[in-house]
């Protein structure tokens, strides 16, 4: 059970990293309109803060 609940969790949790960096993608290169540093480093932020995320389920379902 507990390695499902993981697995679901990794999905989602790549779904939404995808999501953040087309986002991020778009904002940042495909619009005309001026985006502060501030916004690109949110961005950035987030991004880690997934990539960490999905780095320890990845770990955790090595383990098991």
């Amino acid at each position: 059970m507990e390695r499902e609940k993981l697995e679901k969790e990794l999905v989602q949790l790549q779904e939404e990293l995808e999501d953040v960096k087309e986002e991020m993608h778009f904002m940042l290169e495909k619009t005309n309109i001026h985006v502060p540093g501030s916004a690109k480093n949110q961005f950035e932020e987030q991004i880690r803060v997934l990539e960490e995320k999905i780095q320890k389920i990845k770990d955790q379902l090595k383990e098991d």
